[in-house]
C-alpha cells in the first residue's frame, strides 16, 4: 500500500509559497484595531503609542484607540487586531519579551492579527519603545523624516494598512549615540545683530519652521540618537584661574613672556601639568565631584581648549615631552601677533599629567572613571606613557577636506583604540562649513570610516555639532545619524532612499545632484584647497542643470516641487558665497564696486533665508562666522 504522506520537498515548497498571514489595522479609512499599552504605561511608552496613533491617522484618516489592557477583553480577531506598544502582562501572554536585548534594543513582531511593537527601556536608554515605534513606521508604512519640519516629513498616503506576519529584534551597537543640536548663543546672537533680528526672533521661526503636522519626536530623536555613556566630557578647567589664579599662579601655564597671566581668557587657561599640588588639587576635586554624583560612571579632566594663551613653557613639563613625538606647531601671542612654530606633540606630557590625577582619585574611586581627550596637539598618541586603566579617551580627530589628514586620523585611531581599553568618537567634522553654510558633502567617505571605528572599539559618539544648514548639509546628517543606529547599512542605499523617498520620480536627478557635491568634496580633499575655489562657474552650472532636470521630473507634485525649492536655496547661497570668496584672492586689487554688489545681494539673501527659509541655512551663525572678511573689500553693512 502506498503512503499517502506529501513528499518533504513538496511540504516545503508549500511552505514557502503559502501566503502569509496578514493582520488589518485600517480598512478604507475605517480603524480595524486597537492600541494597548500596559495598565500603567510609562511616559515614554504613552508617548510613543500617541505617536503611532497619530502618524496612521495621518496617513489613513483613521484614529485608532489607544487603551490600557486593563481594558480589554475577549481575543484579537479580524475585525480587531491588537497593537501592542510597551511591554505588558499581554506581551508576557503572547509569549514576547524583550529579553536578551541591549540597552536601545526593540522588538517587533506581527502574527496573525497581534502586532507588538517595544523596546528595552532601560536607565541608561529609556526611550527604547519610541525607537520601535519610528522604526515600524519607517520599515512596514514608508514614513521617513529627512529634514526637520513638516516639509522634511514623508507620510505615505494608505487608504487600507495589512500587516504581514514578520518578527525583527535589534540592539543598537554603540551604547551612546550623540548628534549635538546647536541651539541659541552667544556667538549666535552675534549674527543676529549683524543681521537685525533679535533672540526672539530666532526661537519664534525655528519653532515654526519645525513643527510638524501630528506629534513627533523632534528630527533627531526621531533617527533614534540616544542612549548615554554616564560620563562627563569636555574642558574641565575652565574655573581654574578664577578660583586658584591669585593664590597659586604657579600652578598656570608659564609663557613666553615669563609670565603665567591667564587673564585674557580666564575660562581657557592653560595648566602647568608638572606641578604637583595643582595634580592633589584637581584629583580632590575630581573625588568631591564623583561623591556628588554617585550614579555618575565618569568625570572629565579634558583640558580647555582654545584662546591664546601658550602651552606650558617651563622646564618640568617640557621635560615630560617624548622627543620621539610627532611634530606639531604651537603659537605664542606674548608680542601681540601670532607666531607659530615647531614642537614635539604634547601629549606625552598631557598624559602623565591624567595618570598622576587617575592614581589619586583610583584610591578611592576605583570602578569610576576619568575622561580625556584626543584632540588638538595632543591628538596623536603617546610614544613613551601607558593609559592608566581607568582613563576614558574621547577621540576628536577626523575631517574630510584634507585627504592626508583623514587617513593619519584613522591610524591614530587605530593607535589610541588599542592604548586605551575605553575610547568613544567625539569629533568636530560636522563643524565642516558651519562659517560658510557651503554643501561640504562626505557621506561615502564617512560611512567607510564609521564602519571602521564601530569595528574597533567605539563605545558610542558625542558630535559637535549639527550647524542646521538643512539645504547644503542636510545629507550629511541624515546620513551620519542613520549610520549611529547601524554603522553596517549601506550609504549608497541611504542616499538612494532619502532621493527616493523625498523625491520621487525627480530620485535619480536630485541623486545626480548630491553626487556631484560630493565628488567636488573629494577634489578639495585632494587638493587642499578652499572649496569655494573648486566650486567654479563651470560646476556649479553643471550642479544647476541637475536641479532644473529634478524640476521638470516632479511635475505636477507640489511637494516634490518645494523640495528642489529647497535644495535650489543651498545652491543659490553656494554661488553667492563663491562669488563673493573670489574677491578675497586679491582684495586690493578687487573691483570694490563689484564686490559691493555680490556682498549686498549676500546680506539680502540672509535676511531673506532668516525670515521665509530659516531651516535652510543658519544664516546668523554664519554672519558670525564670517562677516568680519568683507571689511578687507571696503564692505560695509546695510543697515538691518
Amino acid at each position: 500500500m502506498k503512503s499517502s504522506a506529501l513528499p518533504a520537498i513538496l511540504i516545503a515548497f508549500l511552505i514557502a509559497h503559502s501566503p502569509a498571514t496578514a493582520a488589518t489595522i485600517v480598512k478604507d479609512e475605517e480603524a480595524r484595531a486597537v492600541i494597548i499599552v500596559p495598565e500603567k504605561p510609562s511616559p515614554v511608552v504613552l508617548n510613543a503609542a500617541r505617536v503611532l496613533q497619530a502618524h496612521i491617522k495621518q496617513m489613513s484618516g483613521a484614529e485608532l484607540p489607544i487603551r490600557t489592557e486593563d481594558k480589554i477583553k475577549g481575543d484579537p480577531s479580524k475585525d480587531q487586531a491588537w497593537i501592542l506598544v510597551g511591554e505588558g502582562k499581554l506581551t508576557e501572554k503572547f509569549g514576547l519579551s524583550s529579553k536578551g536585548l541591549g540597552a536601545g534594543g526593540i522588538f517587533l513582531s506581527a502574527k496573525d492579527n497581534v502586532l507588538a511593537i517595544f523596546g528595552s527601556d532601560t536607565a541608561t536608554d529609556p526611550f527604547g519603545t519610541r525607537y520601535a515605534v519610528t522604526t515600524f513606521l519607517e520599515d512596514k508604512l514608508g514614513v521617513r523624516y529627512l529634514w526637520p519640519g513638516e516639509l522634511g516629513k514623508v507620510v505615505p498616503q494608505h487608504l487600507t494598512i495589512t500587516i504581514a506576519d514578520f518578527q525583527h529584534r535589534f540592539t543598537p551597537k554603540l551604547a551612546q549615540r550623540r548628534i549635538r543640536s546647536m541651539g541659541y548663543h552667544d556667538r549666535l546672537q552675534v549674527g543676529l545683530d549683524n543681521l537685525g533680528f533679535t533672540k526672539a526672533d530666532y526661537e519664534k521661526m525655528q519653532a515654526d519652521a519645525r513643527r510638524t503636522q501630528v506629534d513627533s519626536p523632534d528630527w533627531f530623536g526621531w533617527q533614534r540618537l540616544g542612549g548615554t555613556l554616564n560620563m562627563n566630557g569636555g574642558h574641565a578647567f575652565g574655573h581654574l584661574w578664577a578660583k586658584y589664579g591669585k593664590d597659586h599662579p604657579d600652578w598656570f601655564a608659564l609663557q613666553h613672556d615669563g609670565s603665567r597671566d591667564q587673564s585674557k581668557s580666564p575660562d581657557r587657561a592653560r595648566l602647568c601639568v608638572s606641578n604637583a599640588e595643582l595634580i592633589a588639587a584637581v584629583a580632590k576635586e575630581k573625588i568631591e565631584e564623583l561623591n556628588k554624583n554617585p550614579n555618575l560612571l565618569g568625570v572629565s579632566i579634558g583640558p580647555n581648549d582654545g584662546g591664546r594663551a601658550a602651552f606650558c613653557t617651563c622646564p618640568k613639563c617640557e621635560a615630560l615631552d617624548s622627543a620621539k613625538g610627532r611634530k606639531v606647531l604651537l603659537w605664542d601671542f606674548s608680542k601681540g601677533t601670532r607666531r607659530d612654530f615647531e614642537h614635539v606633540s604634547l601629549t606625552d606630557r598631557m598624559v602623565s599629567f591624567w595618570i598622576a590625577i587617575a592614581e589619586k582619585v583610583a584610591k578611592v574611586h576605583p570602578d569610576r572613571f576619568l575622561v580625556v581627550d584626543a584632540y588638538s596637539v595632543y591628538a596623536a598618541p603617546p610614544v613613551e606613557r601607558k593609559l592608566h586603566p581607568n582613563l576614558v579617551v574621547r577621540f576628536a580627530p577626523l575631517a574630510y577636506s584634507d585627504e592626508d589628514y583623514r587617513q593619519e586620523s584613522m591610524r591614530e585611531w587605530d593607535a589610541w583604540s588599542k592604548a586605551a581599553k575605553r575610547i568613544y568618537f567625539r569629533p568636530n567634522l560636522m563643524l565642516a562649513g558651519r562659517r560658510d553654510g557651503m554643501p561640504l558633502l562626505y557621506v561615502h567617505k564617512f560611512g567607510k570610516d564609521f564602519r571602521y571605528l564601530a569595528d574597533h572599539s567605539m563605545m558610542g559618539t558625542d558630535f559637535d555639532s549639527c550647524c542646521h544648514n538643512w539645504a547644503t548639509q542636510g545629507l550629511n546628517y541624515y546620513v551620519v545619524a542613520r549610520l549611529h543606529w547601524n554603522p553596517e547599512q549601506d550609504v549608497d542605499g541611504i542616499v538612494d532612499d532619502f532621493c527616493q523617498a523625498g523625491f520621487g520620480s525627480a530620485a535619480k536627478s536630485v541623486r545626480r545632484y548630491f553626487d556631484g557635491l560630493e565628488a567636488l568634496m573629494d577634489e578639495a580633499a585632494i587638493k587642499k584647497e578652499k572649496a569655494t575655489t573648486v566650486f567654479n562657474a563651470k560646476a556649479l552650472a553643471k550642479l544647476r542643470r541637475e536641479l532644473e532636470q529634478a524640476r521638470q521630473e516632479a511635475g505636477n507634485n507640489r511637494i516634490v516641487a518645494k523640495r528642489i525649492t529647497f535644495l535650489e536655496t543651498g545652491l543659490r547661497w553656494t554661488e553667492i558665497e563663491v562669488a563673493a570668496h573670489a574677491f578675497l584672492a586679491d582684495p586690493a586689487k578687487a573691483d570694490k564696486a563689484a564686490a559691493k554688489k555680490i556682498l549686498d545681494e549676500r546680506f539680502a539673501f540672509m535676511q531673506r533665508s532668516f525670515r521665509e527659509t530659516p531651516l535652510a541655512l543658519n544664516v546668523a551663525y554664519i554672519s558670525w562666522g564670517e562677516d568680519g572678511l568683507w571689511s578687507r573689500l571696503g564692505w560695509k553693512r546695510p543697515n538691518p
